[in-house]
């Protein structure tokens, strides 16, 4: 009896276990892409390879690109808009389903995964990458008021295009399954290659993809796939990214260039914003307190003696005695 009792609660806390890593795993990508003339967004050198950022962040940048609701963008965002050039319009285009799998839709794989190689699709224009963990794209797509769901088997370039004439951003959403992924694959292509072709000079238009993937199902293929060489080779990887996130720690509130001296120590020339408080603070309140010792000082140096004073009484009566 006790031996069911134990399996059976070694068995819930398998599924508890399994449950909560792939809640962990989830995560939603954002690619953003220019169509036409360039420009209009920038990338910015941030510390992190994983470019996270929040819902709020997400919505905080469209609004500062396409001006709806007027919303300061977040700080620390991997892609801000340009200070002189505004797009026509921007289309966020929402995938998810259980039939996306980046393994095996190639140009979705090259837009969101490619991060450090993004020479290798400059014709795709993609500018940056953000990532939200968990499945969040319907709450992103939500901070847009113009939507649009496309049915499984719709033309994606023709609602693209319909949207594209609206100024401002609008949102379509797409449901891929394991019979349309390799069509809407396919359809991303096209539309990032002859619609962009197709646009006058002048003109840009910013595609937002938002895609919703388990993070660790494709890393968990590759390995089952590849065997023990790519596991290493993962095991490498993920060693790298602790070490990043150590520095980043290490690095928390510094600006600028660093390094690690011979003991391991982080050595920064730069000064955290809690130094440069530290110091000003120390610096202006022992200059007020020697300025109040350097006042009192020179009061009682020149410290007027009144004729009627107690002192003054006491001598004379003393000298009169004598």
């Amino acid at each position: 009896m006790h031996f069911f009792i134990s399996v059976s609660a070694a068995a819930l806390a398998l599924v508890a276990l399994t449950s909560s890593s792939s809640v962990v795993d989830a995560a939603t990508r954002v690619a953003v892409i220019e169509l036409g003339a360039s420009g209009t967004v920038r990338r910015t050198t941030t510390a992190s390879s994983l470019e996270e950022t929040s819902v709020d962040g997400v919505a905080s940048f469209w609004s500062a690109l396409h001006g709806y609701g007027r919303k300061l963008q977040h700080t620390g965002m991997p892609v801000v808009p340009d200070l002189f050039s505004r797009p026509e319009s921007g289309v966020v285009v929402g995938l998810t389903g259980t039939g996306i799998d980046l393994d095996h839709m190639p140009t979705l794989n090259g837009l969101l995964l490619n991060r450090q190689g993004l020479e290798e699709h400059d014709n795709n224009r993609v500018v940056g990458h953000m990532q939200v963990s968990g499945n969040q794209c319907k709450k992103m797509l939500k901070n847009v008021k113009q939507q649009q769901e496309l049915s499984p088997d719709g033309s994606m370039r023709d609602a693209f295009e319909n949207q594209a004439q609206e100024l401002g951003i609008s949102a379509m959403h797409v449901d891929v399954t394991s019979a349309n992924a390799a069509a809407i694959d396919s359809q991303i292509a096209s539309l990032l290659n002859e619609y962009s072709s197709s646009l006058d000079g002048s003109k840009t238009i910013v595609l937002h993809l938002v895609v919703e993937e388990e993070d660790g199902a494709s890393r968990r293929r590759n390995l089952a796939q590849d065997g023990p060489q790519r596991r290493l080779e993962q095991e490498d990887a993920d060693a790298d990214e602790d070490a990043d996130a150590d520095a980043q720690a290490n690095n928390n509130g510094y600006y600028g260039y660093g390094y690690y001296n011979a003991y391991g120590e982080w050595v920064t020339p730069y000064k955290t914003m809690f130094q440069i408080q530290y110091f000003n603070v120390v610096l202006w309140t022992s200059l007020g307190l020697v300025a109040v010792l350097f006042f009192s000082i020179y009061l009682m140096i020149y410290m007027p003696l009144m004729a009627d004073t107690l002192l003054f009484g006491e001598s004379a009566r003393v000298a009169h005695d004598d």
